[in-house]
């Protein structure tokens, strides 16, 4: 499943990724992208997440980032969190058509040591993602509850495959993630 991204939600988010920017604690850093870019694919993510279950994104935004938010958005009642990624396009495609196995590279979702401390703020974990160096299309991969998460996994360095990950994280296993399509039959059956 996957949202079109428009001009004006990407000149939004460079507007709020700068106004947000000197309240921020980034928790880790990336080869491939500036803080100033994550800081903007995290808030477009947010505004496809809004679109997808019809909230109205610009209503979403916040008036100040003086202090951390309570949650991205609000989904049937449960506070949700929208974790957003950009992928190479060899993986994105498999993680994209569910070929994706959980112990190759990018087969797990990672939420950083530090984001894994803030879960229990949460109802909800939603995973999204960007192909690498494209923000045309935002694709969403699944969700689960933070409950699931803080029940049975916990952060680590180590990957399945021997190899290190980037920065200690908690690794979700694609596999393991729900379909968004709950979430939105949920929705449709509410009204």
């Amino acid at each position: 499943m996957r949202i079109r991204i428009t001009e004006e939600m990407k000149k939004q988010a460079s507007v709020e990724a700068d106004k947000r920017d000197a309240y921020i604690k980034h928790h880790f850093e990336v080869g491939h992208m500036t803080k100033e870019e994550r800081d903007k694919i995290g808030f477009i993510g947010e505004f496809a997440a809004c679109s997808l279950f019809g909230i109205d994104w610009k209503n979403n935004i916040r008036d100040n980032y003086y202090t951390i938010d309570n949650c991205d958005l609000i989904i049937h009642g449960n506070k949700t969190d929208v974790k957003t990624e950009t992928v190479p396009l060899k993986y994105a495609k498999k993680i994209i058509n569910g070929t994706i196995k959980d112990d190759e590279v990018y087969g797990r979702r990672l939420i950083h040591e530090n984001q894994y401390k803030l879960l229990k703020k949460y109802d909800l974990i939603l995973f999204g993602l960007f192909i690498r160096n494209e923000l045309d299309y935002f694709y969403f991969i699944g969700y689960l509850e933070t409950e699931e998460i803080l029940d049975n996994y916990r952060p680590t360095i180590k990957r399945p495959d021997g190899g290190q990950y980037p920065f200690s994280a908690c690794p979700i296993p694609t596999s393991e993630l729900k379909p968004i399509k709950y979430l939105l039959k949920t929705q449709m059956e509410l009204f």
